[in-house]
């Protein structure tokens, strides 16, 4: 073994009042990199399956040119034969739902308000699977496809003034430009947690929307998976069956459908972003302080060294070794540390968080022991602490051997 190496790490633990107080500094930062990147990543995952699972699915289908032109007249790029594609789409792996909605905008109304709405009509014993995560507040959820019953965001359930029993008017434009309306039931309330959804959204079973529309088609085929991480190969395959059958359709992922998520994603990226910054500059300058000062007071022995033929770069080498070892050693103790924290925090139930802007429900955010955050933080730490030990150990080889020798 280097002989600077093993001089290095007896150096360490010469001064232990400075080397531990350094190792405090570098547990510190660790901590707050485990502890804020694992509540990061909590949102992150809490904010996507809530997303996944209360609105949009995993993959969506729709007619081929329907997310350029469907929007604004969605009749023209309805799909017809969904039992056909169904049957399709879930023989491809880790698929475990695949359902239809067919989407309105209109007016609702209990005679003495009407408000806007928007809706869609859906497979009742298949959206409870879907909407997993959307909470019925009051009354139940859809079961029977043939009812007149629907189920409202509780805002738009507020706004109305209706209760659990009473009747509305659902009315809406069919593709010819004539009016419908449709008196339903409301038996259920629910709340997904975006007060802009739930100020709004209307869900019917999917027979009383077409029978509305005068079709048998659907507006979108809604695919869910088993896990989130599976969407970029479902995705892949189904793109390759749309081609191998040459099927008009094409789909979009839950992502891309999901901009207060992506929205969300970058701000904490960059608050974190900030975060690690301060934390590498706070242990960057401790270990450059205590290396600065292992030179001041190892004047004499560098000298000893240099007298008796050691070359500049050896002592070089023997400072970097240093200032790796303190990386190493503090990075090791601080992802214990930090664990310990962010377990302890999560047996005490988490941190409650109020609820976002824009978002009616608060949560408990746990921190999330994740990988690649530790990773990140052992690696960073270590070359931080190299890198911070380049200056002092540049200083030591430019000193006069002569005055280091008669130095005191």
């Amino acid at each position: 073994m280097d002989k600077f190496f093993i001089l290095a790490l007896r150096n360490i633990f010469r001064n232990k009042r400075r080397t531990l107080i350094t190792f405090l500094a570098i547990i510190s930062g660790m901590v707050g990199l485990i502890v804020f990147g694992g509540f990061v990543e909590y949102s992150f995952w809490g904010l996507r399956e809530s997303t996944i699972n209360s609105q949009l699915g995993h993959i969506q289908v729709y007619k081929k040119g329907y997310s350029k032109e469907g929007v604004a007249n969605p009749s023209k790029y309805l799909i017809d034969d969904f039992k056909k594609l169904e049957e399709l789409f879930c023989k491809i792996p880790y698929v475990e739902l695949v359902t239809a909605r067919l989407s309105f905008s209109g007016l609702i109304s209990t005679g003495e308000k009407t408000l806007t709405c928007r809706g869609d009509g859906v497979i009742p014993e298949r959206e409870a699977q879907l909407a997993s995560l959307e909470t019925i507040v009051a009354g139940e959820g859809l079961f029977e496809e043939k009812k007149e019953e629907g189920v409202i965001g509780i805002e738009l359930q507020k706004a109305l003034g209706v209760k659990i029993g009473d009747y509305s008017t659902i009315l809406t434009t069919t593709p010819e430009g004539m009016i419908n309306a449709r008196d339903i039931k409301l038996i259920g309330v629910s709340q997904s947690g975006s007060k802009e959804y739930d100020s709004v959204f209307v869900k019917l079973p999917l027979q009383i929307v077409q029978q509305l529309f005068s079709t048998d088609n659907v507006e979108k085929i809604v695919i869910l998976l088993d896990k989130t991480e599976h969407t970029e190969e479902v995705a892949m395959r189904l793109n390759l069956l749309f081609k191998e059958k040459c099927l008009d359709l094409e789909l979009k992922i839950w992502s891309e459908l999901a901009p207060f998520y992506n929205s969300v994603v970058r701000l904490y990226n960059g608050i974190f972003g900030v975060v690690k910054a301060i934390i590498a500059i706070i242990v960057l300058f401790s270990i450059a302080n205590t290396m600065t000062m292992s030179v001041f007071e190892r004047t004499r022995e560098i000298g000893t060294l240099r007298a008796i033929g050691t070359k500049k770069t050896g002592i070089l080498r023997l400072f970097l070794y240093e200032g790796f070892l303190i990386g190493v050693f503090g990075a090791t103790l601080g992802i214990i540390a930090g664990i310990l924290v962010a377990t302890t925090i999560n047996l005490c139930g988490g941190i409650y968080i109020p609820p976002p802007p824009a978002m009616t429900v608060g949560y408990n955010a746990l921190i999330l022991i994740v990988p690649g955050v530790l990773l990140y933080s052992f690696i960073s730490t270590v070359i931080i602490s190299t890198i911070s030990a380049f200056y002092p150990a540049f200083r030591a080889t430019r000193l006069n051997i002569v005055e280091s020798l008669g130095h005191t």
